[in-house]
């Protein structure tokens, strides 16, 4: 059947409307699934991108038909419209509000930068326009407490998951002195987990096009732990062993070209002295922290008459432009070190000679002795720059701090000054970070599925309904649910993503708490878990609400200043106001509908 010519005006709003839900879902949310991996630079933009686009399609076709049925009608009784004048054109009329109410309010919440929820905001503007029409005996109160109850109840099951898995790593992994073993081992267990828990939640009652709900239970059982057994081996056999060697090898994902990239580009160094003012009784001048230099073919003399000089130097500034090197030059044969007790240079030679000779090197001429400061000479490979920092000499066993130590800057990369100790911990870092990248993109692909399976629904419930109503023209109609519907979400959140997340996705800070990658795992997996299973029970819980869960959760965990909790009473009201305000919205818009048009 055709929509009757005089509600098309209705459809094609919804399906606008309900677009531009999708469309900001994707901007935002789905970005927040794959940051962490970008951030590490375990993805790149394009593959995070793809990936989600992916995920999220196969989560709104495989799971998404349940969550769509509750909002279509969970939260009201649309029975009740059969007996009402004109029926099917009112209760399509309230879909068009609840969308538009909806949107509405994400905009201004948006433009105000308030944490709000779409599921929220679909949950209260479909309360909303049925209150105008039939009044408080319209709502399922029993379905609707079941949804206000499990908005409460899933972050704090989020949280509890994340915490447990949290607790679970740190004692077999993160408390050990040497944590590579350690965490190979577990890895194998923690792929095989992912992949069974997402091979249950797409067999059991699955989308009947598929035929996947003829699949009995002890089938879905077989099936899920048997993806999930093959995902373990296959990790513990080729997996395993491969990040082994590169950790071990100390070999990063860096790529080929910017190695290659990192000896070509010129290097230019800067150099700071400093001259401590003021005495103390038995207080010694710190020693000059100075970054190592090292270049090749280095002559004493660098002196040499002006119309020698190239044709680049900068006679007017007295500057030389930076030093260009040529390929795969070896720059580590000897070394001029200022002394800060004596002024005097000591070079430091080097067994290692340049495997080709350096070209294309400018000459450089002494820089006028400055106030407070040595007069250094160095050779005619860099520019040096000398310059003074006059500091309060500190007492005999204070340190300088890190604003009071040089810093070099090699090929543009500016290098700080750190302690043995902060060293060490970046160096585990990194070893964490290496073991458990892999692990990041399978949780990031885990909860982008259940994102498309939840959220999606989310954002095209109330079209469903309206699509459905105005090709039936009946209000309780038994029409399944339409999957190119479910594909037009998915394309919208994709869309959305693709065009204004790839922004949100590059944005790296710290909100709630400082995540890890090891923590991140645990947040994304308990996430993930908890909203899975909503989905497959039919409710209709916010994906944001759950990470925020899983978030404070591992936070409280590690300790409780840990966690932002000015943010966190932020979300805590936020999620209060929406509800009301959505519903206000959509109930004024059915107003308008119902007594004005």
């Amino acid at each position: 059947m055709l929509v009757p010519e005089d509600q098309i005006w209705m459809v094609v709003v919804g399906f606008i409307v309900a677009f531009l839900l999708a469309f900001g879902i994707g901007a935002n949310d789905v970005a927040n699934s794959f940051g962490t991996s970008v951030g590490a630079r375990v993805l790149t933009l394009r593959q995070a991108c793809i990936l989600a686009t992916i995920c999220e399609l196969s989560g709104a076709i495989l799971l998404g038909s349940k969550v769509a049925n509750t909002i279509r009608k969970g939260i009201v009784d649309v029975d009740m419209f059969v007996d009402l004048e004109n029926g099917p054109a009112k209760l399509m009329a309230g879909q068009v509000a609840s969308l538009c109410g909806s949107c509405v309010w994400l905009l201004v919440a948006t433009f105000f930068r308030l944490p709000v929820s779409g599921t929220h905001s679909i949950v209260g503007a479909t309360v909303g326009f049925s209150l105008v029409v039939l009044g408080i005996r319209s709502i399922r109160w029993i379905g609707l407490v079941k949804i206000v109850v499990s908005w409460f109840i899933s972050p704090l099951l989020s949280g509890l998951a994340s915490v447990g898995m949290y607790y679970l790593l740190y004692y077999l992994v993160l408390s050990k002195e040497t944590k590579l073993e350690p965490a190979l081992r577990l890895l194998p267990a923690f792929y095989g987990t992912v992949i069974l828990v997402n091979s249950f939640s797409i067999f059991y009652e699955g989308p009947p096009m598929l035929h996947f709900d003829r699949i009995p239970l002890y089938g879905v059982f077989i099936l899920s732990c048997g993806c999930g057994a093959i995902a373990a081996i296959c990790i513990k056999f080729f997996l395993v062993p491969h990040l082994r060697r590169r950790v071990l090898a100390d070999s990063g994902p860096t790529p080929i070209w910017k190695t290659t990239w990192s000896k070509l580009r010129p290097t230019r160094v800067r150099i700071v002295s400093h001259s401590y003012s003021g005495s103390s009784p038995g207080a010694e001048a710190p020693p000059n922290q100075m970054e190592k230099v090292t270049t090749s073919s280095l002559e004493a003399d660098n002196s040499m008459p002006s119309e020698q000089l190239p044709p680049s130097y900068d006679k007017q500034n007295d500057k030389m432009p930076d030093v260009e090197v040529e390929t795969n030059t070896r720059k580590e044969e000897s070394t001029n070190i200022l002394d800060s007790s004596d002024g005097t240079e000591k070079p430091q030679k080097s067994e290692q000679k340049p495997r080709w000779p350096v070209k294309k090197l400018h000459p450089t001429r002494p820089f006028p002795s400055l106030p407070g400061t040595t007069e250094v000479s160095m050779p005619k490979v860099l520019e040096i720059e000398a310059i003074s920092v006059e500091n309060s000499l500190p007492k005999k066993d204070a340190t300088p701090s890190n604003e009071q130590l040089g810093s070099a800057e090699s090929g543009g990369t500016q290098i700080n000054s750190t302690d043995t100790e902060e060293h060490e911990s970046y160096r585990v870092r990194t070893v964490e970070s290496r073991v458990f990248s892999l692990l990041q993109i399978v949780t990031a692909v885990f909860g982008s599925f259940a994102h498309g399976g939840n959220d999606v629904s989310n954002a095209i419930g109330p079209l469903i309904g309206l699509w459905i109503v105005g090709v039936t023209q009946t209000v309780n109609s038994k029409m399944p649910i339409p999957i190119w519907i479910l594909i037009y979400g998915g394309f919208g959140i994709a869309i959305g993503l693709w065009i204004w997340g790839r922004r949100v996705i590059q944005t790296l800070g710290e909100d709630l708490t400082q995540i890890t990658p090891s923590t991140g795992v645990c947040i994304e997996i308990g996430a993930a878990l908890t909203v899975l299973l909503a989905s497959k029970v039919g409710l209709p819980i916010s994906t944001t609400h759950c990470k925020v869960g899983s978030v404070v959760g591992v936070g409280r965990a590690k300790g409780r200043d840990r966690v932002n909790w000015g943010i966190f009473r932020n979300i805590l009201i936020a999620w209060l106001v929406t509800v009301p305000a959505s519903g206000l919205l959509s109930a004024l818009l059915m107003y308008g509908f119902t007594f004005l048009v």
